[in-house]
């Protein structure tokens, strides 16, 4: 993927057909925009572009965001982007100054005057410009008078439930992955350092990774035990993950730990990536190490299960 800023304009192709967003989670909505937009570019005889920015809105605005946490980095964001078959992004850096742009200001300031863009796809809930200028009704008749096209891609519900980032937000709060995934589309992930625990794990006979998150803005799923899968120097492998503050043994401190099947590798201080499957239960604190080992024979059992079913399944 070819991903450029305002200072590298020259080679962002020019008369693109163009879609603007954050593209926060690239969920199963947003896949379907990129899709519609590479079929756009195709049939008016020209690129597709997404134009993005480098933080989200929200963290520029808002004074309240101590618990806003985002579905992607901007690494996974620009990724899942690629996936959808665009292979140009231009990086806007989002500042108060973007933000006070009208609709119909950016559009003029960024789409016309720097891109001489040909078409813009517009997503369900894809507005974008100041929204106490309330002038992205106006782009249409832009478009008729500046000569590009405009395209609308609507909606993706799963079962009912409109698909949104804020709806994936939700289910990731609660701990409901199955559905998180479902609108998502791919398997919700993390990815961070492998660092020194309290090892406690080992001392169960359970030995886990203690995993250190590489962004403090990448949003953790709800305390529980999860079915997992971890990947450690491009090898897959299946896994239970803990989150938590390890209630029986009076942690005080949120961590997450990841025990990996059939493994014995010293892995300190190696990059992984954590993807989540499966539930299995809530945290809770037990009364004696040997109930919780019991307790994680059971988990270990039940996630196995969960696995072989998937693989059935495929």
């Amino acid at each position: 993927m070819n991903i450029r800023t305002l200072n590298d304009l020259h080679n962002v192709p020019r008369g693109a057909a163009v879609s603007v967003g954050m593209f926060d989670g690239v969920h199963r909505g947003h896949q379907k925009v990129l899709q519609s937009l590479c079929r756009f570019a195709e049939e008016i005889g020209t690129l597709p572009l997404v134009i993005t920015f480098d933080q989200h809105p929200r963290l520029v605005l808002s004074n309240q965001t101590s618990d806003f946490y985002l579905l992607n980095t901007n690494s996974e964001r620009f990724s899942l982007i690629e996936r959808c078959g665009i292979q140009n992004l231009l990086l806007i850096h989002f500042s108060p100054e973007v933000a006070s742009l009208s609709a119909c200001q950016f559009t003029h300031n960024y789409l016309l005057k720097k891109l001489a863009i040909k078409g813009l796809m517009i997503g369900y809930d894809n507005m974008f410009g100041n929204k106490q200028c309330n002038d992205f009704h106006l782009i249409p008749d832009m478009a008729d008078k500046c000569n590009f096209k405009v395209a609308h891609e609507g909606s993706v519900s799963e079962n009912g439930l409109l698909i949104s980032s804020t709806q994936i937000r939700k289910a990731l709060g609660k701990g409901d992955i199955a559905l998180a995934n479902n609108m998502l589309g791919y398997k919700y992930q993390i990815e961070g350092c492998v660092v020194e625990g309290r090892h406690i794990g080992r001392t169960l006979n359970f030995p886990t990774a203690n995993i250190q998150c590489s962004d403090k803005l990448k949003m953790i799923p709800a305390d529980g035990v999860y079915c997992a899968e971890i990947t450690i120097d491009n090898r897959s492998h299946d896994a239970m993950c803990n989150i938590g503050a390890q209630p029986t043994f009076n942690g005080k401190t949120r961590t997450i730990e990841v025990h990996i099947f059939d493994f014995q590798q010293d892995i300190y201080n190696k990059e992984i990536t954590l993807r989540f499957l499966e539930k299995i239960r809530d945290i809770h604190k037990f009364n004696s190490s040997e109930e919780l080992v019991n307790q994680l024979i059971a988990d270990k059992k039940q996630c196995l299960q969960h696995l072989s079913e998937i693989r059935r399944a495929r």
